[in-house]
C-alpha cells in the first residue's frame, strides 16, 4: 500500500498556528517544535479537528471510578492483613504511632531535597500510598507464591528483596509516563523512589511493631523501634531511592542510547543487593546475639555497613543535582536582571541558599506565615521562569507549571514583589 506523502500528513493536521504558550509562529504539527506544548488543532476549513479533542468526559469518569474502586479494594485487603496480624487495639494504636514518627521525619527530609522545582503533591502522595498499599499487597502475594521455593534464610534474603524492589519499582516506571513532565531528572527519581520505599516501610513497621508489642510488650516494641526506625529507618527509602535515581537519570536524557536500559537495571540490582545485605545481616545478628541490648548494638553496626554507604551515595547524588539546579537558575535568570524583571539583590537571594533562607526567615518575622508564603511564591515563580527558559533552550518538554508565556511570570514577580524586602 502506498504511504502518504509527508506534506499531506502535515496538511491534514490543519493550517499553521502560532503557539499560544511560547509565541513561536507557523507551528503545523500536534506539538510546538519550540516548547513542545500541545497545540490547538483545526481543519483546513477552520472547523475543530475532532480527532484531537480530549477524551469523552464519561470515559474519563469511568476510568477514574475503576481506579478508585481498585485502590479501595487494595486498601481494604491491606487493612484486613493488618487487623489479622495485629488484633489488639492497644498494639495497633501504638504500632501506628511508632510507624508514623519515622515516616513524618524522613518524609520531610526527602521532600526538602527538591527546593527549586517541587513535585506535585498528588504525585508525592500517590508514591507514598503505592508503597504503603499497592507494593505491600503485591509483595505479600508474590512472596507467598514463591515461598514454596524458599527456606527460612533464602526467603527473606533472596526472594523478599527481589519481589519487593520489583513491585516498588513498577510505580517508578508508571510515574515516568503519567508524570513524565515532572519526573525528568535524577533528583526527581530519587525523591519519588524514596517516598515509595518510605510508604512500604510505614505499613511494614505497623505489622512488625504490633507483633513485637503483643509478644514482648513495651520493651519489645521499644527495642524494635530503635532497630527499625532509628538505625534502619532509611532502609527502604534508600533501596528504592537508588532505583528511582537510576530511572530519573535515564529519563533526564529522554531514554536515548543503550544506557537507558543498563542504568535503571543496575540501579534496581543495587537496590536488591542493599536490601538483601540488610536482611541477611539482621537474620545473622538475631541468631548470634542474646538479648535486646546486644541485638540493637548489632543492628547499629549493620547500619554502618549496609545503609550508610547507600545514604552517602544518595546524598552525593542529591547534592550534585541541587548544584545543577542552582546553576540553571543563575544562567537563566541573569538575563532577567538585565531586562529589569529582577533586581540584583533578588537575583542573589534566589540563587544563593544562605540568602534564600535568610529572606524566608525575615519574611516570616515581618509578616508571619502569609508573608513567608508570598516570599516562597516569589522564589517559585522565578524558578518556573528559569526552568521554562532552560527547557525551551534545550528542546525539552515543559512541566505543567511552566507553560505560560514568559511575560506572565514577569508580571507575577512584579505583583508578588509588593510587601517584600530585599
Amino acid at each position: 500500500m502506498e504511504q502518504p506523502h509527508l506534506s499531506s500528513v502535515v496538511a491534514s493536521a490543519g493550517p499553521p498556528v502560532p503557539c499560544p504558550w511560547c509565541g513561536a509562529a507557523n507551528q503545523a504539527g500536534p506539538y510546538c517544535v519550540q516548547c513542545r506544548s500541545a497545540l490547538p488543532r483545526h481543519e483546513q476549513d477552520g472547523s475543530l479537528d475532532l480527532r484531537n479533542t480530549p477524551r469523552s468526559p464519561r470515559r474519563v469518569t469511568i476510568g477514574k471510578v475503576l481506579l478508585a474502586l481498585l485502590a479501595v479494594g487494595m486498601a481494604a485487603c491491606v487493612a484486613l492483613i493488618i487487623a489479622s496480624s495485629v488484633p489488639s487495639l492497644d498494639a495497633f494504636a501504638l504500632s501506628v504511632i511508632a510507624a508514623t514518627i519515622p515516616a513524618v521525619v524522613i518524609g520531610w527530609i526527602i521532600i526538602r531535597l527538591d527546593r527549586y522545582e517541587p513535585e506535585p503533591r498528588k504525585a508525592l502522595a500517590a508514591s507514598f500510598l503505592w508503597g504503603a498499599i499497592g507494593a505491600i499487597l503485591l509483595s505479600l502475594i508474590g512472596s507467598l507464591i514463591l515461598s514454596i521455593f524458599a527456606d527460612e534464610v533464602s526467603g527473606p534474603v533472596i526472594i523478599a528483596p527481589l519481589v519487593e524492589e520489583s513491585f516498588k519499582g513498577i510505580a517508578l516506571v508508571v510515574l515516568t509516563y503519567t508524570y513524565r513532565r515532572e519526573l525528568d531528572n535524577t533528583l526527581d527519581g530519587l525523591i519519588y523512589g524514596a517516598l515509595i520505599g518510605l510508604g512500604f516501610a510505614f505499613t511494614e513497621n505497623i505489622l512488625y511493631f504490633g507483633r513485637a508489642y503483643i509478644d514482648d510488650g513495651l520493651l519489645g516494641l521499644g527495642a524494635l523501634f530503635i532497630a527499625r526506625a532509628i538505625f534502619g529507618g532509611f532502609g527502604h527509602a534508600i533501596y528504592t531511592g537508588v532505583t528511582g535515581a537510576a530511572i530519573g537519570w535515564a529519563r533526564g536524557r529522554y531514554f536515548k542510547g543503550v544506557l537507558r536500559f543498563i542504568i535503571p537495571f543496575l540501579g534496581w540490582c543495587l537496590a536488591v543487593a542493599l536490601h538483601a545485605t540488610w536482611n541477611a545481616g539482621a537474620i545473622g545478628i538475631w541468631q548470634l546475639v542474646d538479648g535486646n541490648d546486644h541485638f540493637i548494638a548489632g543492628i547499629a553496626s549493620l547500619a554502618l555497613v549496609a545503609l550508610v554507604p547507600g545514604l552517602i551515595l544518595l546524598s552525593v547524588v542529591a547534592t550534585i543535582s541541587h548544584r545543577r539546579e542552582l546553576e540553571i537558575l543563575r544562567q537563566q535568570l541573569a538575563a532577567e536582571v538585565e531586562l529589569g524583571a529582577l533586581t540584583g539583590d533578588e537575583y542573589h537571594a534566589i540563587t544563593i541558599d544562605r540568602l534564600r533562607r535568610q529572606r524566608l526567615h525575615a519574611a516570616k518575622a515581618a509578616g508571619g506565615r502569609s508573608l513567608r508564603k508570598r516570599q516562597q511564591r516569589f522564589f517559585d515563580t522565578a524558578a518556573d521562569l528559569a526552568y521554562r527558559k532552560h527547557h525551551i533552550a534545550n528542546g525539552e518538554p515543559l512541566a505543567p507549571g511552566q507553560t505560560a508565556p514568559e511575560p506572565f511570570y514577569r508580571a507575577q514577580l512584579a505583583s508578588l514583589r509588593s510587601g517584600l524586602s530585599f
